[in-house]
Formats: C-alpha cells, sequence, structure tokens
C-alpha cells in the first residue's frame, strides 16, 4: 500500500512539475519577444477600404446590452464600409431593449441589423453562422454583450490585413471592475498572465495561438477556408482557431491594444466560465491533437499546441495532489531520506511555487509596466495560488465532462456586475447538481488538508501546518461562496426597457 502511494504521489508531482517547466518556457518565449525591436508602421489599406461586419451574439444581456451597442455604434469606418449585426437569441427583455435602443436612435440605426432566429440552435458558433451567410462583408470584428470597444478598433486592427496571409488579428482583454472585489483580483491576475505573457509569447515564437471569441477580427476567406464555425466543442473560437491555422493562416496578437470587458462577480458565475473554457479546450484536444501532431508541421508548433490544448489536465493533478499530499506526509514524508528527496524537495517548490509566482507576477508588471503592482501580488502570492488550487475541483469535473461528451449546451456567464447576481441571472445558468457536487468535494479536500495542518502543528513542524491550513483555507472559502450562491433567492425584477 505504501509503494502504491508512494508511485502515485511521485506520478502526480512530476506531472505538475512538468506544467510548472512549461510556464517557465513560456516566460523565456515572452522575454523574447519582448527584447524585439517595434515592428514597422503598417501599410495603409487599399482604397476602397474592404466592408466590415461587426457581429454582437447576444444571449438575455439585459443589463450591459446599452452600452455595448453605444461603444459600437460609435466605431470609426467609412460610411458605406461597415454593417453592425445584432445576433440577438434572447428569451428575456433584451430583445425589446435593442429595439428600444434603436428606434431612439435613428441617426445610427441605419448601420445596424437586428437579427432574431426561431430557435437558438448551434449557440454562439450558430449565430455567427447565420449572421455570416446573411452579409457580403470581407471582415468580421465579433464582440460580447460585455464588450466596450474604443471608436479606433478598426482603424487600429484592420491595416494587419494588407498582409493576405493574416486570417485574424486579436486584441487584448482589460477589466473594468478589476477592482470590485478580492474575487475580480484574483480573476485579473490569472487572465492578465493569459493576455499579457501567454499570447504575446507564443505569437511572437510563431506559434499557435488562438482567438479569444471576441475583441478580434476574421478575415472571411479564412473563416470559410476553415470551415466555420462549429457547435461540436463549447469552445467554438479555439476549435475554429486551431483548424484556420493548420490550413496555413496567420494570426496577429495586438497586446499593446485593450478592449474593456467585465469580469464575472460571483464565484458561481467564475466557476461557470471555467467550466465551459477547460470542458471545451479538452473537447478540442479530442477533436484536433492528433490531426496535428500527424501534420507536416514544424516539431515545435506541435509540441507547443499539444501543451496548449491540454493544459486543463493539470486540474485533475491539483486534485489528486490535494488527496495524496497529506496520506503522504504522514505515512511516507519522515521516511524519505537521501540525496534525491533532498533534491526533490528544493526543485518541488522553486518550480511548482516560485516559477507561477513569477509567472503572474510578470503579467501584472508588464500589462503597464508598473512595479508596484507587480510587487503587490508577491504579498498575495499565496492566496491566489490557493484560489487556484481551489478552483481545480469545477475544473477537473470540465475535464471529465470534456472526455465524455461532444458539443453539449454554450452557458453563457452572466454579465452585469454583481446586479446579475441580485436579479438571479446567476442562478438561472448554472447546474445545482453539478455545483452541488463540486462544493461537497471542495470541502472533503478542505477537511482533510485542516486535519493535516493540525497534525502537523503539534509535531512541531510549523511550515507544513501552514502550507496546509493556507490551502485548506482556500477550499473552505471557495465551497462557502458556492454554497451561498446555490442558496435560493428572491431575484429583483428586471428593468424596463429604455424608450425612446
Amino acid at each position: 500500500m505504501r509503494e502504491l502511494l508512494l508511485i502515485l504521489y511521485l506520478l502526480t508531482l512530476g506531472g505538475l512539475l512538468a506544467f510548472a517547466a512549461h510556464r517557465v518556457k513560456l516566460m523565456w518565449l515572452y522575454a523574447r519577444a519582448v527584447r524585439r525591436p517595434p515592428a514597422a508602421a503598417l501599410p495603409p489599406l487599399p482604397e476602397p477600404v474592404p466592408r466590415v461586419c461587426v457581429q454582437l451574439p447576444l444571449y438575455n444581456e439585459p443589463l450591459v446590452v446599452e452600452g455595448l451597442l453605444e461603444k459600437v455604434g460609435a466605431l470609426r469606418w467609412p460610411e458605406g464600409r461597415l454593417e453592425i449585426q445584432v445576433l440577438d437569441d434572447s428569451t428575456d427583455e433584451t430583445s425589446a431593449r435593442i429595439a428600444a435602443w434603436l428606434a431612439a436612435r435613428p441617426d445610427v440605426a441605419t448601420r445596424f441589423r437586428h437579427l432574431r432566429r426561431g430557435e437558438r440552435r448551434g449557440y454562439k458558433a450558430g449565430a455567427l453562422n447565420h449572421g455570416a451567410a446573411r452579409s457580403n462583408a470581407q471582415f468580421f470584428a465579433i464582440f460580447d454583450a460585455d464588450f466596450l470597444p474604443e471608436p479606433d478598433f478598426l482603424e487600429k486592427l484592420m491595416p494587419h490585413f494588407a498582409d493576405p496571409g493574416v486570417g485574424v488579428v486579436q486584441a487584448r482583454w482589460e477589466f473594468v471592475n478589476r477592482r470590485a472585489s478580492l474575487l475580480t483580483r484574483f480573476q485579473a491576475v490569472f487572465l492578465d498572465a493569459h493576455f499579457v505573457v501567454e499570447q504575446a509569447a507564443r505569437h511572437g515564437a510563431g506559434l499557435f495561438f488562438n482567438f479569444n471569441g471576441t475583441a478580434g477580427i476574421w478575415r472571411r476567406a479564412a473563416l470559410e477556408h476553415a470551415g466555420g464555425w462549429s457547435d461540436d466543442t463549447v469552445t467554438e473560437d479555439l476549435d475554429l482557431s486551431y483548424r484556420a491555422q493548420m490550413r496555413g493562416w496567420r494570426f496577429v496578437y495586438r497586446g499593446d491594444y485593450a478592449v474593456p470587458s467585465e469580469l464575472p462577480e460571483s464565484v458561481t458565475a467564475f466557476k461557470s466560465q471555467q467550466r465551459r473554457w477547460t470542458k471545451g479546450g479538452i473537447q478540442v484536444a479530442r477533436k484536433q491533437l492528433a490531426l496535428m501532431l500527424a501534420s507536416g508541421l514544424p516539431a515545435r508548433v506541435k509540441r507547443e499546441a499539444a501543451w496548449h490544448l491540454l493544459v486543463g489536465c493539470v486540474h485533475p493533478l491539483l486534485v489528486a495532489f490535494s488527496l495524496l499530499f497529506v496520506p503522504y506526509l504522514v505515512f511516507l514524508g519522515a521516511a524519505q531520506q537521501g540525496w534525491f528527496w533532498a533534491l526533490l524537495n528544493p526543485a518541488n517548490m522553486l518550480l511548482l511555487g516560485g516559477g507561477s509566482v513569477a509567472f503572474y507576477v510578470t503579467g501584472q508588471y508588464f500589462r503597464q509596466r508598473e512595479w508596484r503592482e507587480g510587487l503587490l501580488w508577491l504579498v498575495f502570492a499565496p492566496f491566489v495560488m490557493t484560489f487556484g488550487l481551489a478552483m481545480s475541483v469545477t475544473c477537473t469535473a470540465a475535464v471529465i465532462e470534456g472526455l465524455a461528451t461532444r458539443g453539449g449546451e454554450f452557458v453563457r456567464t452572466p454579465k452585469g456586475g454583481a446586479a446579475a447576481d441580485r436579479r438571479g441571472l446567476v442562478r438561472r445558468t448554472r447546474s445545482r447538481t453539478l455545483f452541488a457536487g463540486v462544493t461537497c468535494v471542495e470541502l472533503g479536500l478542505g477537511a482533510l488538508l485542516l486535519w493535516g495542518a493540525l497534525y502537523w502543528s503539534g509535531r512541531d513542524a510549523g511550515y507544513l501546518a501552514t502550507v496546509l491550513g493556507l490551502k485548506a483555507v482556500g477550499f473552505f472559502a471557495i465551497a462557502a461562496l458556492s454554497t451561498k450562491d446555490l442558496l435560493p433567492g428572491r431575484a429583483l425584477p428586471s428593468p424596463a426597457p429604455a424608450t425612446a
């Protein structure tokens, strides 16, 4: 039994160290990318400028839809060369709010087309295909409901398409409510690492990266050549990104140009978002990884693509490590002596702890070249890491779903900040059974880690007790916040639609 425990512990630790080492590699690629000299000025687009269709896929977004319409209606592009499709699958008052907004602004309403489908077939992918079939535009810009592009968005990003090999230009996400709560601050740290470090690193190294579903522009030829949007995964953006790049289209990432958006302000909404992203990533890996590895692409491109598509597998490893760590310490920890263990334990701390902290601090510093923000997160790093560990239970359930299912419902993340929760929008979109089961596992892991902390606190091992106690607090905190969201509550009435 002890031998089996040791083997499982070492396998789990080895997998986590491999993912940690990959993060160090991404930071190295990012460092190389930022040292490169600035790119030459982009050539102007040929005259007449191409037709652009801005697509706004919406489903029950009453709290944010008017802000989106205001911002998109102000985009600058030559008259007659821009159309805006409001792809509205809503079943609530969102449609009435859109109609009222358009009626109140006849000066800009001519740019808009309010498109409704009979049923929400294919979810977001189906809505985008529906709109593309009703436009003759050469390019499609896409914005989710909570995004607020500046008027110069098209002017800044469209010139990249003067190169006929460019299929997509993606802007960075920024978050208007990053300081709303400790939850949004933690989310911003994780997402900044992706948008500031990962995306720029892969783009700078000539590797595959993904269109993020919004705040970007597609060339119609690339979209059609790759086969269009598909709903056989719940991350249609990642799926289409890989299909297009495997067919030779190049993607451009503009990390210096950001589009403001919104972070979920409840734990349940955040879990729902992470569940979809993780589940969809595994579905795309099932669908495309074998084709990728069998292709004639360079080996370094295939290796990084495999890491990218399989990144969700780190979550089952984190859950397994949380489950095995206390039994390992109690039954085997004192027995592990010699040079191997003397080297393994510092490597564990350096890569799993220091590497991850450096990854997130790098994202915070290079977002605005501000040292204070990065140094501040050195203080909060243990809590950020604990938060990420506690989220791994939700993402592990998503990995299992991704391995077992094809496609599935596109569960949107409710927009509108805390007001979305007060109006019951979060409760309407959750899976109560799944989230209740995940919460029970979180409580169980928290209890195990707390027992370990108490066990070692009585044996003069304060460091171990502190580490285990922090991990336990993370699991208990996530479980408690999730339980609060699961409790029934009175939803506030819907606001009245805007009137002319």
